[in-house]
């Protein structure tokens, strides 16, 4: 099994020949037009049938192994369209549109078998690719710019981080040299060594010459294995388990006199009792003087207009029955599966540490749902959520900003924040949120 820089590497190589290839088949068209005052090349059976053995002999008698090696009812098929075409069966296009259409049916069945949904942020985003990497009928060209949205934003460092890495892989000299490119670039031991203690197991294998193919493998099938599962689904509970109870601490302490309630219940909508929408579990009509709110959903909503409108519950039952899987589905950390919780699961909160925060500059500014589980999840995190959706949306931002004449008016200071390359994060806990909403509007959230 090739290593994925290996299989591209022969893929260069195969697109090296059918350029060759090309600019043969190329000359051949000119010099019979040229040599034998043909104005087509169908009309010449010498040159024709130079013609179709040329673009026979790129696929059928290749010297390496090639996207389509192996694929042997399409290379069947195509032999029997190169007997027709010296027939004048068939014309070229015909050949040249099956080679092309094959070739997209291969890269969907390499895209599939690639895992790439194990590189996603979150359940939902891998849900999704798996989704699009399933769907033949999606354009190969939309495919690829999809999962580009998907994987990864800054496609521009991408290339570049994926450039230097080949490079420095072609130029090793040994198995040695080259394990160790692989470990540096796959686990950076000198940078991150905790992250390397916990990975020896996969570093082991590469030091004792393992395809980093097969090391993928073992860290999917790890990954994927009942225990880790297990452990994780402990995690996700623990951490819903400590996110309500935030939640539950910060609205009492949030409590306000009876005439601030009704006051929240007025600013929530102007003619309640028509307007109110139904109870998130029973579907029942929620009485506009007494119900429940998701706190996370009522400050996106109302403080930030992200949401149209905050998740309500009719009653202690109902919400008791609700709440949980309205938080997993709808208010997961956005760290992924790089939460703090999951990653560090052994470490203790501080006493006072805010367990429900926001990324300020997100929702604020971007438009961005932005919710991490605690202050260091989004510390920890940070520049990574910075690259994918800071850096994008400020792209975004400059680009509807420009005025007639294709000029911005920019801050320096927020300028020369985003040319650092790195920034500090800005946060904003849960509690201060329901402050200033409750401050803007003298009301309040109630339990």
């Amino acid at each position: 099994m090739l290593d994925p820089w290996d299989e591209l590497e022969t893929l260069q190589k195969g697109r090296r020949d059918s350029l060759v290839c090309a600019r043969d088949l190329a000359n051949i068209r000119d010099s019979c037009v040229r040599e034998h005052g043909k104005s087509h090349v169908v009309e010449c059976p010498e040159c024709w049938t130079r013609l179709i053995n040329r673009l026979r002999d790129r696929y059928l008698n290749s010297a390496i192994k090639e996207w389509f090696s192996g694929r042997r009812a399409f290379l069947q098929e195509l032999d029997d369209l190169f007997a027709k075409a010296r027939r004048h069966e068939v014309d070229f296009k015909t050949i040249e549109d099956r080679i092309a259409n094959e070739r997209k049916e291969w890269f969907r069945d390499r895209v599939c078998n690639l895992g790439l949904h194990l590189a996603a942020r979150s359940p939902a985003e891998a849900q999704a690719i798996q989704q699009k990497t399933n769907d033949r009928d999606i354009p190969i060209s939309q495919l690829v710019l999809e999962l580009r949205e998907c994987l990864g934003v800054d496609a521009k460092l991408h290339r570049e981080v994926s450039t230097t890495f080949l490079n420095k892989v072609k130029t090793t000299q040994s198995p040695t040299a080259r394990a160790h490119a692989y470990i540096e670039a796959l686990f950076q031991p000198e940078r991150d060594l905790a992250s390397a203690a916990k990975s020896r197991k996969y570093i082991d294998m590469i030091t004792d010459g393992k395809p980093v193919a097969e090391m993928i493998s073992t860290m999917v099938r790890d990954r994927q294995s009942p225990r880790d599962l297990d452990q994780k689904q402990t995690l996700q509970k623990k951490l819903k388990e400590i996110e309500r109870a935030k939640a539950a601490h910060e609205l009492n302490k949030n409590k306000r006199d009876q005439m601030r309630q009704e006051k929240a219940r007025a600013a929530m909508s102007s003619n309640a009792a028509d307007t109110m929408p139904a109870c998130s579990v029973c579907t029942k009509t929620v009485d506009a003087q007494k119900f429940l709110a998701c706190p996370l959903c009522q400050v996106l909503a109302d403080n930030y207009k992200l949401l149209d409108g905050p998740t309500l519950f009719c009653s202690e039952t109902c919400h008791e029955k609700g709440y949980d899987s309205h938080v997993e589905t709808s208010h997961e950390c956005s760290s992924g599966l790089d939460c703090f919780i999951l990653t560090d699961p052994d470490s203790e909160m501080e006493v006072d540490e805010p367990l429900v925060v926001f990324c300020q500059e997100c929702v604020e500014e971007f438009g961005q749902q932005s919710v991490f589980c605690s202050s260091r999840c989004l510390e920890a995190n940070f520049q990574r959520h910075w690259e994918r959706v800071h850096i994008p949306e400020r792209e975004r931002i400059r680009h509807d900003e420009l005025d007639e004449e294709g000029q911005i008016e920019s801050d320096g200071e927020d300028e020369m924040r985003y040319s650092d390359g790195k920034a500090e994060p800005r946060i904003i806990s849960l509690r201060d949120a329901v402050i200033n909403w409750q401050q803007k509007t003298e009301a309040s959230i109630a339990s």
